[in-house]
């Protein structure tokens, strides 16, 4: 019996490929049709393809090379305001990183934080991430560890390296969320991070725990699964409770 033939891409599928390949004008083209019928996604992505990049200092194009794809912030902010308009959590995520730095928009924090907040609550990880950092560094708003190191657990839970490695470095110093270095060992054992500071963080901690505390912290992070409550030690959650989804 011949081999079942694959399943065709779909269009939006073709689209996110070609904008992954730096096709932009191909991308557009795929993807326009389904957002003007009202595809969350495909809005999403349209508004990602407009949005303009970091400014970067790039060589002129040669004679004969193909014209650049031209991004346009006004553009990205009304597809991303379609996409929002059905609950897309990411398009929510990107839509207030413009409001938050004035990209296409004028300069609102307040509007930008309250999306980004819609975003995290409905399980948009870089949403997470960004109100960790925003809560962190005090940018835009005031400093509040608790509420950094609260979505930064969100996005931790969610499996993301980056969000596990800053919940540990909260945890080794007690900033907005008890002081706990099996916390900090397990958190630091989920995210796997090889880097010189993680090398660092796994000194100071071993030093500080029993073989019995690192080997039960090895075990509890052995057992976790992505997506499950974090296995931290109970007089670890202190103010660190869940977010209302």
């Amino acid at each position: 019996m011949p081999a079942a033939q694959p399943a065709a891409t779909s269009a939006l599928d073709q689209g996110i490929a070609a904008f992954e390949a730096g096709k932009e004008t191909e991308a557009v083209a795929l993807l326009t049709p389904l957002a003007e019928k009202g595809d969350a996604e495909a809005q999403t992505y349209l508004g990602w393809i407009y949005e303009e990049p970091p400014v970067t200092i790039e060589p002129a194009s040669g004679q004969g090379a193909p014209p650049r794809f031209v991004h346009d912030n006004v553009k990205a902010r009304a597809w991303y305001e379609k996409a929002v308009a059905q609950g897309q959590a990411h398009a929510m995520n990107n839509l207030g990183s413009l409001y938050f730095l004035g990209r296409g928009v004028p300069q609102d924090p307040a509007k930008g934080l309250a999306l980004f907040k819609r975003a995290a609550t409905n399980g948009d990880l870089q949403a997470q991430k960004n109100l960790a950092a925003i809560y962190s560094l005090g940018i835009g708003t005031l400093k509040d560890p608790e509420e950094a190191a609260r979505w930064g657990a969100e996005a931790a839970q969610q499996g993301d390296q980056h969000a596990l490695f800053y919940l540990s470095t909260r945890y080794e110093v007690g900033d907005g969320v008890p002081k706990d270095a099996v916390a900090a060992y397990i958190l630091l054992n989920l995210s796997h991070k090889t880097s010189p500071e993680a090398a660092a963080l796994r000194a100071r901690l071993e030093q500080r725990l029993s073989a019995d505390e690192r080997q039960s912290a090895q075990a509890m992070a052995a057992d976790w699964h992505a997506g499950t409550p974090l296995p931290l030690p109970l007089q670890a959650h202190g103010l660190l409770h869940p977010v209302a989804h």
